[in-house]
């Protein structure tokens, strides 16, 4: 009796410090020991080196908000401003048709957009943090009227959820080291 309490005990034990290390923290909390003197990050205009106008501007400011969110940092505009800078470009974005209508005319739409980032340190321009070749796909349903305009309008959503999607990865991988 005693050494089956005594296995229960262990058995306990070995569990609660298994538990203790499964990756659960904090929202907010960030496990790159890189960014922990970090308070404030400027993010700066990414560089667009794809042919579709202003993707640039919708991960800026996709990445921004994403920053902000997440409520560690002060987020500003102006590298002077901060303890460290992020510097990105956007460099793809595509579209492929994924699904067709009887008549052969594309029904869905699969966009991708790919990006590189870099946070560096403004007092020591030490590299903080840098992904390259970060990839986001989003479907979405083209128009099956042509000149309607609609798959524009849809193209246009479609643009918005994947800069979100990127900010959201982006700023995963750059405070949780994924």
């Amino acid at each position: 009796m005693r050494r089956a309490r005594s296995i229960v005990l262990l058995s306990t034990l070995v569990s609660a410090l298994l538990c203790s290390g499964c990756g659960y923290r904090l929202a907010g909390a960030v496990s790159n020991p890189d960014l922990a003197h970090i308070r404030t990050i400027a993010v700066v205009p990414f560089d667009n080196r794809t042919d579709r106008p202003e993707i640039e501007q919708r991960v800026t400011e996709a990445v921004a908000r994403e920053l902000s969110r997440r409520g560690k940092y002060e987020v500003v505009t102006d590298p002077g401003r901060a303890d460290a800078v992020l510097e990105g470009v956007v460099t793809t974005y595509h579209t492929s048709p994924v699904e067709f209508n009887s008549a052969g005319r594309e029904t869905r739409t699969e966009a991708t957009l790919t990006i590189q980032a870099t946070l560096r340190d403004t007092v020591s321009d030490e590299v903080l943090w840098n992904q390259s070749g970060l990839i986001f796909k989003e479907q979405f349903d083209a128009s099956e009227e042509p000149g309607s305009g609609e798959y524009f309008d849809r193209e246009s959503l479609a643009l918005d959820f994947l800069a979100r999607g990127v900010a959201g990865a982006l700023a995963t991988s750059m405070f949780e080291g994924f």
